[in-house]
């Protein structure tokens, strides 16, 4: 389980920092649990595997892979979607993703994202927003998704702790 701090701190990977190459189906699963996995407390289940990604494409989710192989638009794409599932269905990130790709390039708007959900949870885990840009085309959409995406993991952050705290005093 990660601390409050590592949750409140933590940093996105921007677009330049995702791979500009091709990557198999093996290394975007290593790379996206990489920068996921925070979110994630099962250590039972795996956050991110082939057939999340394959079902993601098959319901026209997340475009194919060109050979096999994916690039940084695809990683971007998914990391959004492992992100925000836990908060939204998946026809609302797509649409989310959508209406933002009308204003923003797909770059922008993803480290516009970055930004946002770096903020809303240093907030939500007792620190102060990182940026605060108000000047920025469907900043409220994207400010409100990631708020109830930080809250959400705050209040399973608590569960968590609490669950801990019973299991150890059980064991006395």
């Amino acid at each position: 389980m990660y601390t409050r701090e590592e949750i409140q701190n933590y940093r996105c990977p921007r677009w330049n920092e995702w791979p500009n190459l091709d990557l198999y189906m093996d290394q975007v699963i290593n790379l996206l649990e990489e920068n996921v996995s925070i979110f994630y407390d099962d250590d039972q289940a795996k956050p991110v595997t082939s057939t999340m990604i394959n079902n993601y494409v098959k319901q026209k989710i997340v475009m194919p892979s060109k050979k096999k192989k994916y690039q940084r638009d695809h990683l971007a794409y998914l990391y959004v979607v492992f992100l925000l599932k836990s908060v939204l269905n998946l026809t609302d990130i797509c649409d989310g993703i959508a209406f933002l790709g009308k204003l923003h390039s797909t770059e922008e708007a993803y480290n516009i994202f970055c930004d946002e959900i770096e903020s809303a949870l240093a907030i939500a885990f007792g620190g102060t927003a990182k940026k605060n840009r108000n000047d920025i085309q469907g900043i409220e959409i994207i400010r409100t998704i990631a708020l109830a995406f930080s809250y959400t993991l705050l209040a399973r952050f608590y569960i968590s702790a609490d669950k801990l705290v019973l299991e150890e005093g059980n064991k006395e």
